[in-house]
């Protein structure tokens, strides 16, 4: 007896239906990217992540201890080390400028943050990720030599190879020093931080274009929450077809949808 496979078709096309009218109101230049694969975006972007960064957009606070767990996993540093060293360069402030010109938590001169890919140093999240990773190419460089990597941090490579070691200079012993007492303690920032807050100050703008922005942002995210959720329904159609196609029939439960999930 053949199968029919009425059912998830129109689902399936109805919530097509939605997503179209959706893009139609043109809040989003955004195309979608391969629903079968889980992507929202053309450039390859996880759901995860786009929606991490619509929600940036919007304002939605952000724990910074979460970012520097996140930040110490990805590089694989660790995140006693990456906080430390956030507390001892500007006390966990976002907004920190340093008299000769170094940005944000992790204190990062801008010739650094371009190299690492940190468009705007007084983003919390940009601004440790670029640090993590920083420390993470110097861990690599001294083979885990933790006193190396602070020295280079603080006083610059070019001094630890100039040296042989750690520069002699107060600033950078007592430094490493203070780092390695603070890592010692349980540390935490205390602090959320959003996209907004963390910008840079001269960066401002109005409230009237602040909220065009959020508007077009709030339609932003709810266009990829719809192309998230039409992927997950195919996936799920084909996943149900491949195993009906094996043997197994409808069941009772299927009439209201709840086993698509």
């Amino acid at each position: 007896m053949a199968t029919d496979y009425s059912a998830y078709q129109s689902i399936y096309t109805y919530m097509s239906s939605v997503l179209g009218q959706l893009r139609s109101l043109g809040t989003s230049e955004q195309s979608v990217g391969s629903l079968g694969s889980g992507k929202t975006t053309a450039a390859g972007q996880s759901f995860g992540d786009t929606f991490r960064s619509a929600a940036g957009r919007l304002g939605v606070p952000e724990s910074m201890d979460a970012i520097f767990e996140e930040a110490a996993e990805k590089y694989n540093v660790p995140v006693n080390l990456l906080m430390a060293v956030g507390k001892a360069e500007s006390g966990f402030n976002a907004d920190a400028v340093s008299s000769a010109g170094a940005q944000g938590v992790m204190q990062l001169m801008p010739a650094t943050a371009a190299a690492l890919g940190v468009d705007n140093a007084f983003d919390a999240r940009s601004n440790i990720m670029g640090g993590a990773k920083y420390l993470s190419q110097k861990l690599q460089q001294y083979n885990g030599d933790i006193d190396l990597t602070l020295a280079a941090y603080n006083a610059g490579s070019g001094n630890v190879e100039k040296y042989g070691g750690v520069p002699p200079f107060n600033e950078t012993i007592n430094y490493i020093r203070r780092i390695r007492e603070y890592m010692g303690q349980e540390l935490s920032t205390g602090k959320t931080v959003t996209a907004a807050s963390s910008a840079n100050p001269s960066a401002g703008q109005s409230r009237k274009s602040a909220g065009t922005q959020q508007t077009a942002a709030a339609s932003d995210l709810t266009q990829q929450l719809a192309e998230y959720f039409v992927g997950m329904m195919r996936l799920q159609m084909m996943n149900r077809v491949s195993s009906l196609g094996k043997g197994s029939s409808l069941g009772s439960t299927d009439s209201d949808y709840t086993s698509l999930w």
